[in-house]
């Protein structure tokens, strides 16, 4: 499907590109995001299209990370070649605290898709250097366009968001308590007296420690898990140094699919104290997140 934009501009989203009917040599291409914005405007004109539903269907339902800046970047792209292509009145009018609009007063129609015009990019060096240009096959049109706009679902989304927001506030809120006790511990007292509870095993010259007693059962794969983190990480074990080693799954009342592991290398004084640690930490939502 081709539209005709105020009787002047070619919309072809099969190129995504906007171009003058008048001229053959006039195309400007956009990116798959801008691309998907202005199908949704166009299908929803005269409705405002709240941000929510763009940053489901332009980037979440592609595996791509919503943001207002990627959103706001997107729509002054399309402004700024709309402008350039000769329509100089408002085209895609902002509603503050809401989302965006095309005025019904405005001519849009279908037409014949059968053009053939070379595509021009605008600015390639741009182009080739924003992360929104650059991304995978666009998609058919009608995984867009045969979309309708729920209002429940609408409703729903900022509140869905607001929750998995608020779980991993307290996720990282559990791991930070535990590393801030462990660290007082560590700095304010001698390190004999949490080994019996809290050191697991040695790793080569260092001894291995957990912010939390583990049980005799899990204790394997805490070391397995812990040696996986130094793999990964190419950190090696030095004389004099301990490891003092936490992840989430020990951590965490609930499974959350995602993996968070924190590990520190501490220099150990001839007092038995940790003087001087590095800090290593991983956040791995992959898992989690659909």
């Amino acid at each position: 499907m081709v539209y005709l934009i105020e009787n002047q501009i070619v919309f072809n989203p099969e190129e995504n590109s906007l171009s003058l009917l008048s001229d053959d040599e006039s195309k400007i291409a956009v990116s798959n995001p801008a691309r998907r914005i202005l199908l949704l405007l166009i299908e929803q004109q005269g409705v405002v299209v709240q941000r929510e539903t763009f940053f489901k269907k332009v980037w979440d339902d592609y595996g791509l990370n919503a943001s207002n800046n990627n959103l706001n970047h997107c729509i002054s792209k399309l402004r700024k070649v709309v402008s350039t292509l000769g329509y100089q009145n408002e085209f895609i009018v902002t509603v503050p605290k809401v989302g965006f609009i095309i005025r019904k007063e405005i001519i849009i129609s279908t037409c014949a898709d059968n053009m053939e015009m070379p595509v021009i990019v605008e600015n390639r060096e741009e182009a080739a250097n924003h992360p929104e240009i650059v991304l995978a096959e666009p998609p058919p049109d009608d995984e867009i366009i045969n979309h309708s706009v729920n209002p429940q679902q609408n409703a729903t989304e900022p509140e869905t968001r607001k929750l998995r927001n608020q779980h991993y506030f307290m996720i990282s809120m559990l791991v930070t308590t535990a590393l801030t006790v462990w660290a007082f511990f560590i700095f304010y007292h001698d390190m004999s007296d949490p080994k019996a509870d809290l050191e697991i095993a040695r790793i080569g010259s260092c001894g291995l420690y957990s912010t939390a007693p583990v049980s005799q059962s899990h204790k394997g794969h805490f070391i397995q898990l812990a040696e996986d983190f130094l793999h990964k990480n190419n950190i090696s074990c030095k004389p004099g140094h301990i490891l003092i080693f936490q992840s989430e799954i020990y951590l965490s009342p609930i499974n959350t699919g995602s993996v968070r592991e924190f590990l520190a290398q501490c220099n150990i004084d001839e007092n038995h104290k940790a003087n001087i640690c590095i800090s290593y930490y991983i956040n791995d939502r992959t898992t989690h997140d659909q």
